[in-house]
């Protein structure tokens, strides 16, 4: 409630209950000859009220707060945070709202707001006269402010971040405070009884700013005391409200936001579910808003705080990431539920929220975002001379030089707390002493004095060998590592930290633990905490300060987690503060640098983190395939994983199976080496090293042996005789006076006159020409006892082998392979070459045309020959089967490679087309049939015949096979 007219000197805020006495002091105040009215209904009618309240404290030169057993609540807590606003934000002090608190004695002194506290308390009864001091300095326009010592031990927190119960503490960000708390809720000049929830109003406040700048100290410190006193009513419409954290993302977002909810809503312990909670998260993004909406209750809202927003996009799982940002978002979204939300997070990370795909949405439209600048000097100032006025200290020699140290410093704030908490352990009576200032490196350096003071003193404790190793090692697994040198904090589970300290031993590290996190251990420690444990609180039970010795009393935890106490210890000073070489400098660089060296383990501590994680939720076959590496194994053995965690269990497990590999391994580098060798002493290709391989399990019978492969359907001989030779008689008579004349007729020629033959016997015949595959692993099989046996090589063929015609082979090693081939199914059936007649009869096929297909003129495509084909004609034989089949099933009968009969050769037909020479009979001249992929399509007419010596190989001759029963 207030009074102000148009000339108006003094704003008189009260409450309602108070009346009697308003209407008292308003008396003292007009006999003392100052202005005061009272209008109830002048501010509060309309819907401008926010308006009009910010108009009649502009038009005021003192604010007057009569404080009674209400304290400060609704309409009067508005007016305070207005005036509290107007004294806070101009810089020329004759424009500030001097602001003066007077106590009824039925008035609360502790529960008055805290930055209400700054100023001092006047005291007063109804009826009784007012303090001749009071009247002077509103006269004067000058502010009392409380010189009592009201504090008892270390008003300076050190690095340790400003939680609630230190608000008192809490200097240097008054006015962002009240700036940021008006981004809450309407953003309209409304009366606060008439809120409506539309565009212009937010549940969502961000606020982002450096490492270092003080975002989590003024959520705790110096938002939520102050909404806790009802301060956002005049915006949001809610007086009370249910606090709902401080909780970080960490690894399990989804996970932590249950227990935040649990803690906060279920005040029995023993009917906590926060693991049936999260499952039902997981599974709907509603419970959110759900559990909420069922808790709503009349004039209360809920305010979720999420501090360290970042550790959602460089520290969570993916599935709990998404699921934590669709929770959030829709509940947001709904306008029912009671939820607001309250977010920091480091500048450099927001680009993180385009990856989220809820609340990216929302992000522009619907969250308000404050960036929390440096502190400014002014700031700093307050920092060091206020809670030195509470504590009664005097630090007149430091405040100059730390302000001058703190220029272009971002992130200064834990440096000054951690140097005043320095300073005040080695006062001097009640004097902060400059000279230990400068003799410690002031403020930069400092910070890195105390620090590699500790771990000197943690080096030299006789039950505690290599404690500084230990230490350092600890120190680098809380940090998670950016490429840019901005590194984050990482919390880590007590025992796994107990571990790493230790090297195994987890009493030593815990003593570690307690030597870095302040605790009393023998011989003292100095006073620098660098990490803090964190975790479950037990039975409500908060962290204390010991007020004499300033020593910080942690609570009871269940849970623990082990953190560094801030962000400094890992942060590198600014850019234009680089060493020589351009290398950033971090404020403690004996940490700084060992990060540095050893950053490649940390990427690979956290590789093998998610390696193991991958591997535990691995089945089967997947437990083994998700093993590590000899390579990543060595890299994991210098994470020092401890032996019970996941990581450990992992790493042995793959060692295990690398030594079982290497084993494997070694067999197989044998087998490669002596296939190396193999292939060299044959003048074979490298890929038959994979052949040799492949014959190796086709001998052991794990593989299929590569046979040549028969016709389906039996052959059938013709009925009577069939002509043997050219059909064409033009043809023929002008082939055989080229041939002739060119001296040729004896060597080659088209079976011109034909003549007739018979078969009398059926029989089945190869599908295609045998390949090299077929053929080379022969020669493997029977080089262990035919020493001087080869592989047939060379060109041109590409240096390929595999499925294309085997050439290079002579008369007698076809027989040879065709009698081994015979071995092959155990004497069943004879393996020989057809001879001249059988082998036109099938390439025929029953055709009396030049080629089996027709004419020449259709000879493209149909074979391999010079001029036939454009991708192997004249330049490679080609794999078997390139081509289409004749009728009969046969593949490659005209070209690709001349095929040897067992007919012996001569020039013209005499009987002996039709006859096979016996294999033993190994010299002589025999006939060759087809054509192959050198020859013009002429040759490779179904008449046309070549001869060779039973001894020759050649780079275009070849074979197939005719197999018959051993009874025929």
């Amino acid at each position: 409630m207030s009074t102000t007219p148009p000339t108006a000197q003094i704003f008189l805020s009260y409450s309602r209950t108070n009346l009697d006495a308003a209407i008292m002091l308003r008396s003292e105040l007009e006999k003392a000859g100052f202005k005061v009215f009272r209008d109830e209904d002048d501010i509060r009618v309309g819907d401008k009220w926010m308006e009009r309240l910010q108009t009649a404290l502009q038009d005021c030169s003192a604010f007057v707060l009569l404080y009674g057993r209400e304290g400060v609540r609704r309409w009067v807590g508005a007016e305070v945070q207005y005036a509290l606003g107007r004294n806070l934000s101009p810089h020329d002090d004759t424009l500030r709202l001097p602001i003066f608190p007077i106590l009824l004695p039925e008035g609360d002194l502790h529960s008055l707001p805290p930055f209400l506290s700054l100023f001092q308390i006047q005291r007063w009864a109804a009826g009784d006269a007012l303090p001749e001091k009071l009247i002077h300095a509103i006269r004067d326009k000058t502010e009392l402010l409380d010189d009592r010592n009201t504090f008892t031990g270390c008003p300076y927190l050190g690095l340790g971040a400003f939680q609630q119960q230190d608000a008192k503490l809490f200097f240097g960000r008054r006015k962002e405070t009240l700036e940021a708390l008006k981004f809450l809720g309407t953003q309209r000049d409304s009366n606060p009884a008439n809120i409506h929830i539309d565009a212009q109003y937010c549940r969502w406040l961000q606020i982002e700013g450096n490492s270092g700048a003080g975002k989590s100290s003024l959520v705790n410190a110096g938002m939520l005391p102050l909404i806790q006193q009802g301060a956002l009513w005049a915006r949001t419409g809610y007086e009370k409200w249910q606090i709902i954290g401080p909780m970080m993302p960490g690894k399990q977002p989804l996970k932590q936001l249950a227990e935040a909810l649990e803690h906060a809503l279920e005040p029995d312990p023993t009917r906590r579910d926060s693991l049936g909670l999260q499952q039902r998260m997981e599974a709907d993004e509603r419970v959110l808003a759900y559990r909420l909406g069922d808790r709503k209750q009349a004039n209360t809202a809920f305010l979720l705080v999420v501090d360290q927003f970042e550790e959602l996009f460089t520290f969570a799982e993916e599935t709990e990431k998404r699921q934590f940002d669709a929770q959030l978002a829709y509940a947001l979204a709904d306008s029912t539920c009671p939820l607001f939300l309250i977010s920091t997070v480091r500048i450099d990370f927001l680009d993180g929220f385009e990856r989220l795909g809820k609340l990216s949405e929302r992000y522009n439209d619907q969250c308000k975002r404050y960036l929390l600048k440096t502190l400014s000097q002014d700031g700093i100032r307050e920092v060091i001379e206020q809670p030195a006025r509470l504590a009664g200290l005097d630090v007149s020699e430091i405040t100059s030089a730390i302000l001058s140290d703190t220029e272009n410093e971002p992130g200064a704030l834990p440096l000054v707390e951690n140097a005043l908490y320095y300073l005040w352990k080695h006062r001097k009576g009640n004097r902060l002493s400059y000279e230990l200032y400068r003799s410690q490196g002031k403020l930069i350096g400092l910070l890195g004095k105390q620090a590699d003071a500790l771990l000197e003193r943690l080096d030299k404790e006789k039950d505690l060998p290599k404690g500084r190793e230990g230490a350092l090692e600890l120190l680098l697994h809380l940090t998670r590592i950016n490429p840019q040198g901005n590194h984050t904090r990482e919390r880590i589970p007590l025992l796994k930290a107990r571990q790493i300290a230790g090297e195994e031993d987890e009493a030593r590290g815990q003593k570690i633990i307690d030597y870095l996190a302040g605790k009393r251990v023998e011989g003292g420690n100095g006073s620098l905490r660098l990490i803090t444990t964190v975790g479950e609180k037990k039975d409500d039970e908060a962290g204390t300060w010991d007020v004499t010795t300033g020593a910080y009393r942690e609570p009871k935890y269940e849970g623990k987690y082990v953190d560094l106490i801030h962000e400094t210890l890992i942060r590198a000073r600014p850019v234009d503060k680089t060493d020589k070489g351009g290398k950033l400098v971090g404020y403690w660089q004996t940490l700084y640098s060992y990060i540095d060296k050893n950053r490649d383990r940390l990427f690979y501590r956290d590789q093998l983190k998610e390696q193991a994680e991958t591997w535990q939720a691995s089945r089967w076959f997947g437990r083994w395939w998700h093993l590590a590496g000899w390579r990543d194994i060595k890299h994991y053995r210098k994470v020092r994983p401890g032996k019970a965690t996941l990581e450990g269990r992992f790493l042995r497990q793959s060692e295990r199976m690398a030594w079982l590999q290497g084993g494997v391994m070694a067999l197989l580098l044998a087998f490669v080496g002596q296939s190396y060798l193999w292939t060299l002493d044959n003048s074979l290709p490298p890929s038959y090293m994979l052949t040799l391989q492949k014959f190796r399990l086709m001998n052991w019978g794990w593989l299929d042996e590569p046979l040549p492969e028969m016709v389906e359907k039996e052959i059938q001989p013709p009925a009577g005789e069939f002509r043997v030779g050219e059909y064409d008689k033009d043809f023929g008579e002008m082939a055989n006076a080229q041939l002739q004349k060119s001296g040729n007729y004896a060597q080659q020629n088209f079976g011109y006159p034909t003549t007739n033959a018979t078969i009398s016997q059926p029989f089945f015949i190869g599908k295609y020409e045998v390949s090299y595959e077929q053929y080379d692993y022969y020669v493997w099989q029977q080089q262990s006892t035919q020493k001087d046996l080869k592989y047939p090589n060379g060109e041109p063929s590409q240096n390929q082998r595999g499925q294309r015609a085997v050439t290079y082979v002579s008369w007698n090693d076809a027989n040879a392979y065709l009698q081994w081939l015979g071995t092959k199914t155990e004497g069943k059936y004879q393996y020989r070459l057809p001879t001249e007649a059988e082998w036109e009869y099938v390439a025929r096929a029953g055709t009396d045309t030049p080629y089996w297909w027709g004419d020449r003129d259709a000879a493209e495509g149909k074979a391999n020959c010079d001029g036939c084909d454009k991708q192997w004609g004249g330049k490679y034989v080609a794999p078997i089967g390139s081509f289409a089949p004749n009728t009969f099933g046969l593949y490659d009968t005209a070209g690709n490679v001349w095929e040897w009969t067992c007919s012996e050769w001569k020039a013209d037909f005499d009987g002996n087309e039709g006859r096979c020479v016996e294999p033993k009979n190994e010299a002589g001249i025999r006939v060759l049939r087809g054509g192959s992929w050198s020859n013009a399509a002429e040759w490779l007419r179904s008449s046309a015949r070549f001869r060779l010596n039973t001894d020759f190989r050649n780079f275009d001759v070849g074979f197939r096979v005719l197999r018959s029963a051993r009874t025929n």
